[in-house]
């Protein structure tokens, strides 16, 4: 069975999507019975070379589109790609298909959440008109979804009651077990990695963070991930300038990234909203504490092992309780309950179910 998969999220420098992608690929290309062949703008991460160099098959359009009217010259390259490939599936891993594919191919959608929708002050008016539109069109024509959470599915089907209609299948996000073994040790920082952006939090971990140094704090705190708004930027900038202790590495690479985890003394992701939230899941295989905002999703994924704070105040509130949680975190970890979440998200049982799930949903078509 031929796939071909929009593969534009692992193209140069994948986060969240691109990683879920990478992930599952490389369980799904161990079935002898599936063929995978990418599409993306541009080939230049590690991870899509990865691929290459297992002699997996990449057509590439050879520019970086980013969201903007680039992305149905995008997809018109995608249409060209399909006639080529004649698959037996199309999966768009990044949710929506903006125009409208013909062919004999199933289409497989993964739905990673409905942030566009809930929170539109986070993406803006004509992005979120944009999404409404695209996801209205690409569930017409869609024949499988993949959620990346319970909470996800419900959500989906709370605002679009037709893709309960759809097959689907709750594939959450894959936990690799680390390759190399690292040496854990506190260097007495606080850590973030994710996007720089404010549905991440950001702004609330600056001002929690100037707050907790007010209030007598002395750890670090180190923030990695790309720059996605502009806010947030003069946000750091000022908040650098008035208090000592921050240092903003930007986009880091994998090693980079686990050197960092290693090292913390307590990973702080202040996110307002999570389809999934990986980093917590990649945070727990080395045993280090987790402080995130008391979201339903954390209890999905993880149960109660994890430092919280209340979110559901008004925004000086939700300061005030991060930067007494950053002060006041516990630092014992139950290792035992972090190894039996992690257990929940292994590639084999994960690319099992979703292999599993495509075969059923091509039987006799």
């Amino acid at each position: 069975m031929k796939i071909a998969v929009d593969a534009r999220t692992l193209g140069s420098r994948p986060s969240g999507v691109g990683m879920y992608l990478n992930d599952f690929l490389k369980v799904l290309m161990t079935y002898e019975d599936l063929e995978f062949v990418l599409i993306s703008d541009v080939a230049v991460s590690e991870y899509i070379k990865y691929f290459e160099s297992c002699g997996i098959k990449v057509m590439s359009l050879g520019k970086s589109i980013y969201r903007s009217a680039g992305v149905i010259e995008y997809f018109k390259f995608v249409k060209k790609c399909l006639k080529v490939i004649d698959p037996d599936i199309f999966w768009e891993v990044n949710t929506c298909i903006p125009v409208r594919l013909t062919g004999r191919y199933k289409i497989m959608i993964t739905i990673h959440d409905m942030f566009p929708i809930e929170y539109p002050e986070y993406f803006g008016k004509v992005y979120s008109l944009y999404f409404n539109h695209c996801l209205k069109l690409t569930l017409k024509h869609s024949d499988m979804i993949l959620y990346n959470s319970n909470q996800t599915k419900i959500t989906t089907e709370k605002y679009y009651p037709q893709a309960a209609k759809i097959a689907n299948c709750n594939a959450y996000i894959i936990a690799n077990p680390l390759k190399d073994k690292w040496e854990t040790c506190d260097k007495g920082y606080l850590l973030y990695v994710g996007n720089m952006e404010k549905r991440k939090g950001v702004d609330l971990l600056l001002k929690g963070y100037r707050r907790y140094k007010e209030m007598g704090g002395e750890k670090e705190l180190l923030l990695a991930g790309k720059m996605q708004e502009e806010d947030i930027q003069n946000l750091l900038n000022e908040t650098q300038a008035a208090v000592d202790g921050i240092t903003y590495y930007g986009y880091v690479k994998h090693d980079e990234k686990h050197k960092l985890f290693s090292e913390c003394s307590c990973f702080v992701f202040p996110s307002k909203a999570e389809g999934f939230g990986m980093p917590i899941i990649e945070v727990m295989k080395f045993a280090k504490p987790i402080l995130v905002g008391k979201l339903d999703i954390y209890t999905e994924i993880t149960g109660d092992v994890l430092n919280t704070f209340d979110m559901n105040v008004s925004e000086e509130g939700q300061i005030q309780n991060l930067a007494d949680a950053m002060l006041g975190f516990n630092s014992d970890v139950d290792v035992e309950a972090y190894e039996k979440v992690i257990a929940r998200y292994a590639p084999d049982r994960l690319g099992k179910l979703v292999h599993d799930f495509v075969l059923s949903n091509m039987e006799g078509s």
